[in-house]
């Protein structure tokens, strides 16, 4: 069965509030969607500052959500 496609922009803000709504949204991170063989993937853009692996795995789990439930409209 299909998905609901979705911009990159569409994705990028649902990205953003999940992770609003989960925990602090770092000063200078960013999120960007692009495709990925026949789905997308998110790339994450976090100026300079040590990774937080607590904040990469609730992402993760957020686009993987978010993957299973949308395409990216092309």
């Amino acid at each position: 069965m299909k998905r609901p496609a979705k911009s990159a922009a569409e994705l990028e803000a649902l990205i953003r509030v999940e992770m609003e709504e989960l925990c602090a949204w770092p000063t200078g991170m960013a999120v960007t969607v692009q495709p990925d063989g026949e789905t997308w993937k998110a790339n994450i853009m976090w100026g300079g500052r040590d990774t937080d692996e607590n904040l990469i795995e609730i992402l993760q789990a957020v686009v993987d959500r978010l993957r299973s439930e949308f395409d990216l409209a092309i």
